[in-house]
């Protein structure tokens, strides 16, 4: 049995989640609508530059998952630290985009920044399966991830909050969180490496079998045979999607909808995220009694109750939204904290049932999925608004309301609908047994 992780090596490891977090509620609610609003840009060519650069993902994640795998404990390291300074260049092109070529910006800083946060993202997360073998100790060691996560989201959101009131524009807030990420992330990161031991090398007899083999042949040999990974896949790209959809439109639904500014924007993700935070116990507590994935359905499902009453809000209606942000932030909570635990526990089912080491690729399918389920999001949440403002403009902020709550809650039942195949018994089945199901192939 897998001793308890002590509290330093959770720290050491779910430490650069914050600093990776701060960029995140500027760069995927703000920036989209300050392209648009103080760019120039139309809702349907940011929407859709934002698909194309997530495209690119698709390739670039399954690659680095499939070197990860094949290569030495050290490439951890390299990959982290080869993204880390991608990242920062795309970064700030981001927030400071050339006045001539804002469309150029947005694409490739947009490009840069997701290929620095793949090569950064995918071994971070793969890493969770080595630093214990117990299911519950790797869902503590995520739900610490996640709390740090959110700590940064709060950051993120504070930082603007506090920023506007005081008279800051909205460009040098961005650049604001650009700069309060670059530090404290490169301290973090050098904890991480310092301190938190390598994963385990491959046997010789998987390396010489495996690393002749083509990326695309091992893509088709790991998802074709592993029924789990593909249903907790499709789950997690639709909701991926739900939670994409609102995250681009909220400052459209604030200002356009509601009647709100830019501090009531601020604000209400402060209280959304803040709910997130204080939710994790009690998913974690429930994790413990019954099977991740009936909890994050009823999370999920929960979550679509607490977001219908969106579409009938109006002008004026701000303090009414408070509770709606309050409620889909306690289910925020689940969606952060069980989805990466629970995919830690394909990864040893598939590396029990195949003996192959393939966790890099597997956490790269699932890094991938999410990147395209946010840009996805972004095309169908701008380009809807744009035909919604096209043939009814009188209608905009309600058709907006319906948008930006009515395709997340679909999205979110398919998700949970997706995961009824899942095999409640995976984790254990295999530990106990080490006998691969042939049921699940």
């Amino acid at each position: 049995m897998s001793p308890p992780l002590t509290p330093a090596q959770l720290l050491a490891y779910a430490l650069p989640a914050l600093p990776l977090a701060i960029p995140t509620v500027g760069l995927y609610v703000l920036l989209p609508s300050w392209y648009v609003e103080n760019w120039g840009l139309t809702l349907w060519l940011t929407g859709l530059l934002l698909l194309l650069a997530r495209l690119s993902d698709l390739i670039t994640d399954p690659l680095i998952g499939h070197w990860l795998d094949r290569g030495r404990p050290q490439r951890f390291r390299s990959f982290i630290l080869l993204g880390a300074m991608l990242c920062v260049p795309g970064l700030l092109l981001l927030v400071h985009p050339l006045g001539t070529a804002p469309a150029a910006s947005l694409l490739v800083g947009s490009m840069l920044l997701y290929l620095g946060w793949t090569l950064v993202q995918i071994p971070y997360l793969s890493w969770l399966t080595a630093l214990s073998r117990n299911s519950y100790q790797r869902t503590r060691a995520a739900s610490w991830r996640e709390g740090f996560t959110l700590a940064g989201l709060l950051l993120s959101a504070a930082l603007p909050a506090v920023g506007l009131s005081l008279g800051a524009s909205t460009a040098d807030v961005l650049l604001w969180v650009a700069l309060a990420t670059l530090l404290p992330g490169a301290l973090a990161l050098t904890g991480l490496l310092r301190r938190t031991p390598l994963p385990k090398q491959p046997s010789t007899g998987f390396a010489a079998s495996e690393t002749k083999q083509n990326l695309w042949r091992t893509l088709h040999d790991t998802l074709g045979h592993n029924r789990p990974a593909r249903t907790l896949l499709g789950s997690w790209l639709f909701n991926g999607i739900a939670n994409g959809v609102p995250a681009v439109l909220f400052p459209l639904y604030i200002s356009r909808t509601l009647g709100g500014d830019e501090a009531d924007r601020g604000l209400l993700i402060l209280i959304y995220f803040g709910a997130a935070i204080l939710s994790l116990p009690l998913w974690l507590a429930l994790s413990q009694r019954f099977h991740k994935v009936r909890i994050w359905q009823g999370a999920m499902l929960f979550a679509v109750l607490a977001f219908i009453p969106a579409t009938l809000l109006g002008n004026g209606d701000l303090l009414l939204f408070i509770p709606v942000c309050v409620l889909t932030g306690l289910a925020l909570g689940a969606d952060l904290a069980l989805p990466h635990a629970l995919q830690a526990d394909v990864c040893d089912w598939d590396k029990a049932s195949f003996e192959r080491e393939r966790r890099g690729l597997l956490f790269a399918c699932w890094n991938g999925a999410n990147k395209l389920a946010l840009g996805i999001a972004a095309m169908v949440g701008l380009g809807l608004l744009q035909l919604a403002e096209y043939l009814a403009p009188a209608q905009s902020p309600l058709l907006l309301a319906l948008i930006y709550a009515g395709v997340p809650c679909v999205m979110k039942v398919i998700a949970v609908v997706w995961l009824k195949d899942y095999p409640l018994q995976l984790p254990a089945t295999v530990r106990r047994t080490g006998i691969r199901d042939k049921h699940l192939t």
